[in-house]
């Protein structure tokens, strides 16, 4: 079995250290964000090029996320960085835009790619798609289960990764437009200012309010523990580890936990997680529990967070009294609790702080402080933080840079000691890391007339690698040596070997450029397109007399699955055109499978739209005219000349770049199944949620229609060729 990698997320130099000390095989951190409104903290190009050669001293990979998508006005800074990043040897980038992906691979074809779980590939045919692409790696979409996981890695040789602890998302990754609407903050341009974790009101189709949970578009975290043996056996090739803006502590705390566990399978064949680790995994950081999200089936209401959608930390305890005119409170305790620690009380109202006062009462409560606000007797105490837990996670990064401290992760160096007959000394060091073979010498010296060198003396000398990257582990020392060498030359060749072995493991490119390309779409006629949802949206619509009135071509878009349900029923005359939704898993899915020779021979004359990589090759291979859809992503031309290239006839452009007042756009694409029929937020937004009986997924579009004319007429004047309106 090859071993899978433990891959997690580092946001600065302090969570990257904490990452390699506590066993990381490969960190992944933030590149560089062209939106220019946004910073994220990311590393800057030094320091980057520090980060990489400190894990590739160690043996440790670094990718970097470019995973969202890219403007045209933008490529060019964005290419220069896909180069610097080559140049200075990053291991694989991340990408979510595809056209990025595209021109990466044309002109650096041994700069590794992996698709982004914001690709939304949910299948095996999304992950051969992407093979076809260029993409070494898939991260799977987190909705799958372990049964679909596994036949993936059973039926491909592209590599596979998947989430196993951290937050989820309650939209599929690359298809979420909340954020964007409500605040013009995209989560595909990395700046979702997550709405999904904010309150809103659940009500039916009669407006009556639904009992439901205040979040209920807030997962609380996946945590896999127990599973990632499984995982691994599946032939899974990356164990993914979501924090990338955690803390370090939350870094090294995760990291070790995981490191302990998938070392411990692959030593025994099984291990079997300890209540402390599991508490420690929660105190860190958990959003009312965990859960184990889809891996066996869809967990329905178990998987959400429920009341809170932060941080909750670990029930140790109930208020019993306030002591009147103090911020002090009796409380029992069920569970350790220290000064230092952070509490919250999580009652009607929330309120808490780190504990300055504890004191053990004769009654067998406790006391402690100091804490403001309302708080009532019965209410749940929580220990927000632990001061014992952060201290000692803190221990493994402090006091370290990447060039300099004193680290417990080294590289294993094997040694070999000898001397010539001309009487020169000779080390040779040799590393798993590298190819090359490292060998200093020293000499002449003289022979000695008394006795052979002590190899003790030799050995002791060469363990010493003090604060470089290294330890020894093997020595070999040749037997007789009778020459007066002085341990001060066997430091200083120690000291050259190791100099050189870390410059062997830092790994820089060169000759890498790019010679830009645009693929141009076929021309198109003016078309405006209505875009349903059901059958019952497209059977009811009217169409206003402003739009009506519009000299241009009109298409109608309906599901695929209902327009084959009702193929007899829609005249051949009338341009109505099929989509397969860009989430199709399960039922959708099921029906195309089962239809597909009959879907191919209805609609090789007009063609379907397709908004993800998983049906794209089969219609395409079936002589099927392809249009690509929404879900697709595209934002600028490398992404249209390569769906082109792929033989697609024309293709939308990403919800990404649509203008508001074109209607009721989708939000949200999600597995999870919402009680009500709409959501209003706090500040009245109405979200409604289409259900469709084909679908095994809910979308979440604005309920009111937004729809505006003018800007409709403006764009047709401008000559844009689709206009595509929500209905």
């Amino acid at each position: 079995m090859k071993k899978c990698e433990l891959l997690v997320p580092a946001g600065g130099e302090r969570q990257f250290i904490a990452a390699v000390e506590n066993g990381a095989d490969a960190v992944y951190v933030g590149g560089k964000l062209f939106n220019a409104r946004i910073n994220a903290g990311n590393f800057d190009d030094k320091e980057l090029t520090d980060a990489v050669d400190f894990a590739h001293k160690r043996g440790v990979k670094v990718y970097v996320t470019m995973n969202t998508l890219i403007a045209d006005d933008e490529m060019k800074k964005a290419l220069e960085y896909v180069l610097f990043l080559y140049e200075i040897g990053v291991d694989a980038l991340i990408v979510q835009d595809v056209g990025l992906g595209a021109v990466i691979r044309e002109n650096l074809p041994d700069f590794p790619l992996h698709l982004s779980t914001q690709g939304s590939v949910y299948d095996l045919r999304g992950v051969q798609m992407a093979g076809r692409l260029g993409y070494e790696r898939v991260v799977l979409a987190r909705e799958l289960s372990f049964g679909e996981i596994k036949e993936i890695c059973q039926n491909t040789e592209v590599e596979i990764e998947v989430f196993v602890h951290g937050a989820l998302c309650i939209c599929y990754s690359g298809q979420c437009q909340m954020s964007r609407y409500f605040g013009g903050r995209s989560g595909n341009r990395g700046e979702c200012a997550q709405p999904c974790r904010l309150p809103y009101k659940s009500f039916d189709e009669d407006s009556r309010l639904v009992k439901t949970f205040q979040h209920p578009l807030s997962p609380k975290d996946l945590c896999l523990i127990d599973h990632i043996g499984e995982l691994a056996e599946a032939g899974v090739a990356s164990l993914k580890i979501e924090g990338r803006m955690k803390s370090p502590e939350y870094v090294a705390i995760v990291t070790s936990i995981y490191r302990k566990y998938l070392d411990q399978f692959y030593v025994k064949g099984s291990y079997t997680v300890t209540a402390e680790d599991r508490e420690a995994l929660e105190q860190i950081f958990n959003r009312g529990g965990f859960t184990e999200g889809y891996f066996y089936e869809n967990p329905g209401k178990e998987l959400m967070a429920g009341e809170i959608p932060k941080h909750r930390g670990i029930k140790i305890g109930k208020v019993v009294k306030k002591v009147q005119g103090s911020s002090l409170f009796d409380v029992k305790l069920y569970h350790k609790l220290s000064i230092g620690d952070g509490v919250e009380i999580q009652g009607k109202n929330v309120t808490g702080n780190v504990v300055t006062y504890y004191k053990e009462l004769k009654s067998g409560l406790t006391r402690i402080g100091d804490i403001k606000g309302h708080v009532e007797h019965g209410d749940p105490l929580y220990r927000i933080s632990s001061k014992e837990q952060l201290a000692a996670a803190r221990k493994t990064f402090e006091n370290k840079t990447f060039r300099e401290g004193k680290y417990l992760r080294r590289t294993p160096v094997d040694m070999e000691f000898c001397c010539d007959e001309k009487g020169f000394a000779q080390l040779t060091l040799h590393s798993a890391l590298t190819d090359k073979e490292i060998t200093v010498k020293e000499g002449p010296f003289e022979e000695s007339r008394d006795r052979a060198m002590d190899s003790g003396r030799i050995e002791k000398a060469l363990r010493k690698t003090g604060n470089t990257p290294f330890e020894a582990r093997t020595i070999r020392i040749e037997e007789g040596i009778d020459r007066i060498i002085q341990i001060s030359a066997i430091n200083d060749m120690r000291r050259r070997a190791l100099e050189q072995l870390e410059q062997a493991l830092v790994l820089r490119r060169s000759g890498g450029n790019f010679s830009a390309y645009f693929m141009s779409e076929e021309s198109h006629g003016n078309t405006l397109e209505f875009y349903f949802y059901d059958w019952e949206s497209f059977c009811n619509y009217v169409m206003p007399d402003d739009l009506n009135a519009l000299d241009v071509d009109k298409v109608a878009l309906i599901p695929l699955v209902d327009y084959e349900k009702h193929y007899a029923e829609i005249p051949r005359e009338k341009m109505v055109l099929p989509y397969i939704t860009n989430i199709s898993k399960g039922e959708e899915d099921q029906f195309i499978e089962a239809h597909f020779d009959a879907i191919c021979e209805h609609y090789r004359d007009r063609g379907i739209y397709i908004g993800n990589l998983s049906w794209l090759q089969a219609f395409l291979a079936a002589g099927v005219p392809v249009y690509g859809d929404y879900g697709l992503n595209i934002c600028n031309a490398f992404s249209r000349g390569l769906y082109c290239s792929l033989g697609l006839g024309h293709c939308m452009d990403s919800l990404e770049i649509l203008d508001d007042g074109l209607g009721a756009f989708p939000l949200m694409i999600t597995e999870h199944e919402l009680q009500g029929s709409r959501l209003i937020d706090r500040k009245k937004e109405r979200i409604k949620i289409v259900r469709r009986d084909f679908s095994s997924q809910v979308t979440l579009i604005p309920e009111s229609e937004n729809l505006e004319i003018k800007k409709i007429k403006d764009k047709i004047s401008e000559g844009k060729m689709i206009i595509r309106i929500y209905c």
